[in-house]
């Protein structure tokens, strides 16, 4: 009745009723001046301003106050946790023409020392028109290596970025691996190798297995064989040995495997494996010369290398193990172990020590031929 609507409205501001400030104004036609009025709220009241501001921004008949006004209202006081939440509010349409005000929210958090907020809105997903290359950069500078993976595209960024294992999850960087080419993810496995190879190697052969038929097995091995980690080649082919028919991953399971001490993996290999070149296994065996000769026996005895094997096991001084060969493993196979013994001039003793342990498990046809062609009958 005094036609004092700025008092009016005052006193909804000093009682907290901030419904009732607009649906008054508009009911007596006044038009007050909502960013000064915010202004003069958030010094006393930083909360009530934020309320109102929602307010302001979600009328129903349109916002009665630009956005980017509000912002810079509260961040003169550097209000960043009632800008925050003010923001997430009057942007959760998601609209393209407010992708400045998205990075300007993010920014304000990353900057203010808040980048655990950031991270957040992150993982709620509710932007998609900010600047992502702006974003990346303070998500680098604020320590959030994983988000700044997310946003990074030119293959420099990602090889800075991501020799930060420490702070990235390891099955996030599984995933990850999985968007880039094949040649930029060689590239990033052998940063990560060449920054700290000992504790990265473990996510390396998680991402070498989990990828290996994109990135191919002979690509894979180069890059273990670069630097000449035994163990990344052990855990990488071994990941990947019972759905492999490729000679190589085989061969390279049983080489590891040789060096790393497993020897255990190794015979079973030799024996069990139709998969690797058996020459070359052969001859990685004879070089290698194993305290056990059990891989070797296995190779020789399934692939046809007799007298190899024979020859090896008697001039390294194992003729326990020639004993252990034609009475347990192969004894139709002795025939062509004494003819060797025999080129080798072996102690006559020791043969026929071989022959009475095998008695009749021996083919006579086959030992009389080895011998009669020798003189030795």
């Amino acid at each position: 009745r005094a036609n004092c609507p700025e008092k009016v409205v005052n006193c909804f501001l000093h009682t907290g009723e901030y419904n009732k400030v607009v649906a008054y104004s508009n009911k007596v036609g006044y038009q007050p001046d909502y960013i000064l009025m915010l202004q003069n709220l958030v010094r006393q009241n930083p909360q009530g301003a934020e309320q109102l501001a929602k307010l302001l921004v979600n009328n129903e008949g349109g916002s009665l106050v630009d956005i980017g006004m509000v912002v810079d209202v509260f961040m003169q006081l550097n209000r960043i946790e009632e800008t925050t939440s003010f923001l997430l509010d009057a942007l959760k349409g998601n609209k393209k023409e407010e992708g400045y005000l998205q990075t300007r929210l993010l920014e304000i958090n990353l900057l203010g020392g808040a980048p655990q907020v950031a991270d957040a809105i992150f993982g709620s997903d509710m932007f998609s028109y900010y600047d992502r290359q702006h974003i990346a950069q303070l998500c680098e500078k604020s320590g959030l290596y994983q988000r700044a993976l997310e946003h990074y595209t030119e293959i420099n960024d990602i090889t800075r970025i991501i020799v930060n294992t420490h702070a990235i999850s390891a099955d996030f960087l599984a995933d990850y691996f999985g968007r880039l080419t094949g040649e930029h993810c060689i590239t990033c496995l052998n940063v990560l190798l060449q920054h700290n190879l000992r504790d990265n190697l473990q996510i390396v052969v998680q991402v070498a297995s989990k990828y290996s038929e994109q990135l191919t097995p002979e690509e894979i091995i180069k890059l273990f064989e670069s630097y000449k980690s035994y163990e990344g080649l052990y855990f990488y082919c071994g990941a990947i040995l019972t759905s492999s028919e490729n000679p190589l991953v085989h061969f390279k399971y049983i080489e590891s495997a040789a060096k790393m001490g497993q020897f255990d993996m190794v015979v079973n290999v030799c024996r069990e494996s139709n998969f690797y070149d058996p020459e070359k296994v052969k001859e990685f065996l004879l070089l290698e010369k194993l305290k056990d000769p059990r891989p070797l026996i296995h190779v020789c005895d399934r692939h046809g290398y007799i007298d190899e094997l024979t020859n090896y096991l008697y001039t390294n001084n194992l003729k326990k193990h020639i004993e252990v060969y034609v009475e347990k493993v192969s004894p139709q196979k002795t025939p062509q172990v004494i003819g060797k013994l025999l080129d080798l001039d072996c102690d006559e003793e020791f043969i026929k020590g071989l022959l009475n342990s095998v008695r009749n498990q021996c083919p006579v046809d086959a030992l009389v031929e080895q011998v009669g062609e020798r003189n030795r009958l």
